[in-house]
């Protein structure tokens, strides 16, 4: 049976095609092929279609073998590139793999293409099935290492839970207590009544004002468990290979909250950060970094003397424009005979059952994959500093963030659709925003495709991401075709793009997007900026 093959080849002259689709089609391929020669045709082949092979003349008027093969090295495919040439030389061949591309062959002599291309697919299959093999290693890795702070994420987490709780059931029997005696006072009749009434006013509003402590506590309480549902988010991201500008600060914060409980009964941590740039790199993937190497510096000093050692993270520019993060401490240091071998795959020095072997094999994979290095050492004193530079965000890049807060210019009061499953969320968010729009809400997408095709409109939707009946993309996607204008004004609420569909859908979209814990300020600031007709 004929195998299937697609090719696309580069070539200017039709006749010259012709003998390689010959050539193909005898060496038992079932062949789809399509002849492109400019880097125009080419950007749109590439675009249309997955090819299995491209098999490029040397040098065509206005382009060449070299600008075909960039194309397809600045999109990071992986796909066999065979060069054909009407003049060969060994340095002409040499230069060209060095480049990237996978043979050289003379025009007209095709012996070897059939083999060549047969090796070359075979390869392919082995670099997609290693790829397949890593990212299963990253992602158990990552999972362990979760795993393994799991109960110290339940408490960081249970510690503000207790406290907001029991703030608002004081907050709550506060106000309970204020309510029955301003009804007993109204109840109450005559000179001394109204002076009981006044004394009763006097103490309710002192009662008020003292919430104003358990109150703001509970806020505190309530930011701590967002910043830390953020950083397990940050850690699950399913977009490992998206790339961009990264805080590292950020990062660093989130992997040392994640390591706190391995962290705070051996040493203690000194953040020692510096001005530096953005780097260039994933969060996630630069998250998983940090947090195994602060979980290697925790475990590499024994529990019970905390205020005897130390955990100091440095950040620093350093020379070339690269960023450098440092991790030192004070554990017990590496025996300079194995130093070599710990980012070796599966070697550790940890007991049974504590370590994979993988943490720094994964840290050395996936700092050198962005262009940057990694290295451990020995401190001059005592323990280890591992040293990772990484290279700076592109210039003109920014970051993706949360929408710029609004300034002090007068807004006009726009009319909103809050669309969530989930009523008490869209009751809280009604509350956050009825001061200064007109909103309305519902639990149902369908039902808010229904007002909208009857012709009502609105000047921001905000509508949860994911959501049972219709989802803020089935949402778009219909209003995209029956109410462009109505499209264009949602923004969406997300907990966490957790489906294939929804990461693509949030790469693509433009709309703005509120991360799930949001508070009112921001919320205000994304909907005054849609109602304006700035976002």
């Amino acid at each position: 049976m004929a195998k299937e093959l697609h090719a696309l080849i580069v070539e200017d002259v039709e006749r010259d095609a012709a003998l390689l689709v010959r050539e193909l089609r005898q060496g038992g391929f079932d062949l789809t092929f399509e002849r492109v020669d400019s880097a125009e045709s080419m950007t749109a082949a590439l675009s249309r279609k997955h090819w299995d092979v491209v098999i490029s003349d040397y040098a065509l008027p206005g382009f060449s073998a070299a600008a075909a093969l960039s194309l397809i090295q600045a999109r990071r495919l992986d796909l066999p590139f065979i060069i054909v040439s009407g003049t060969v030389n060994e340095e002409l061949a040499v230069e060209v793999i060095r480049a990237g591309a996978h043979d050289f062959m003379a025009k007209g002599n095709f012996v070897r293409l059939i083999p060549a291309i047969e090796r070359e697919l075979r390869e392919a299959t082995r670099r997609s099935q290693r790829a397949a093999m890593e990212e299963q290693l990253l992602v158990s890795d990552r999972m362990a290492s979760v795993g393994t702070l799991a109960a110290g994420v339940a408490h960081e987490i249970n510690n503000p839970l207790a406290a907001l709780m029991a703030n608002l059931e004081f907050i709550a029997e506060d106000v309970n207590r204020v309510a029955q005696e301003l009804s007993a006072a109204r109840g109450e009749e005559g000179a001394a009544a109204a002076e009981g009434s006044a004394a009763s006013l006097t103490r309710a509003v002192s009662q008020l004002v003292s919430l104003e402590v358990p109150l703001r506590d509970a806020a505190e309480c309530a930011e701590r468990v967002r910043l830390i549902v953020r950083d397990l988010r940050l850690f699950s991201r399913s977009d490992d290979e998206a790339r961009g500008p990264v805080d590292l600060h950020r990062v660093l914060d989130s992997s040392i909250r994640m390591a706190w409980n391995e962290i705070r009964h051996r040493a203690r941590l000194v953040k020692d950060y510096g001005m530096i740039d953005a780097v260039e790199g994933n969060e996630a993937r630069l998250g998983q970094v940090f947090l195994n190497l602060l979980v290697n510096a925790a475990q590499s000093i024994p529990e019970g003397a905390a205020e005897q050692n130390e955990i100091r993270v440095v950040t620093r520019m350093g020379s070339g424009g690269k960023i450098v993060v440092e991790v030192h401490d004070t554990g017990g240091g590496i025996d300079p005979a194995i130093l070599g071998r710990v980012f070796d795959p599966f070697f550790t020095t940890k007991p049974p059952g504590v370590g994979s072997g993988l943490g720094l094999t994964i840290c050395h994979r996936i700092v050198t994959a962005i262009g940057g290095e990694i290295a451990i050492r020995n401190a001059a004193s005592r323990g280890t500093v591992v040293r990772a530079a990484l290279l700076p965000a592109g210039a003109g890049q920014r970051q993706r963030s949360q929408p710029p807060r609004a300034g002090h210019e007068e807004l006009r009061r726009g009319k909103v659709l809050v669309v969530d499953d989930e009523p008490a969320l869209g009751s809280a968010v009604q509350r956050m925003l009825t001061r200064h729009h007109d909103v309305d809400v519902t639990t149902s997408g369908r039902e808010a495709i229904r007002r909208v095709a009857e012709g009502e409109r609105f000047d921001a939707i905000l509508c949860d991401l994911m959501m049972p009946d219709r989802s803020g993309m089935d949402l778009h996607e219909e209003l995209t075709r029956i109410a462009p204008e109505q499209a264009s004004r949602m923004v969406f609420m997300t907990g966490g793009a957790f489906t294939g569909r929804a990461a693509e859908f949030l790469a693509h979209v433009p709309n703005l997007r509120l991360e799930k814990p949001f508070d009112t300020r921001t919320l205000r600031s994304a909907i005054d900026q849609v109602v304006a007709g700035k976002a």
